[in-house]
């Protein structure tokens, strides 16, 4: 009797939990960088002058929302 395969679910089934955690970490720390650019992005159009201090403070509170 081979007693190996009876492991194999379990093993299968925590290299997928574990990628998924892997996965879902690296998306949350790409998406707070993402956040992280566009308002600097805005901070350098704002001493530019391109972008006004009321037009900043819009932008910002449409991407808080």
């Amino acid at each position: 009797m081979d007693h190996t395969f009876s492991f194999f679910p379990f093993g299968a089934l925590f290299c997928l939990t574990l990628f998924c955690f892997v996965a879902v970490r690296i998306f949350s720390i790409r998406y707070r960088y993402k956040d992280n650019r566009q308002m600097d992005l805005l901070k350098d159009l704002v001493i530019k002058g391109e972008l006004t201090e009321t037009e900043y403070q819009r932008l910002i509170n449409l991407l808080t929302k």
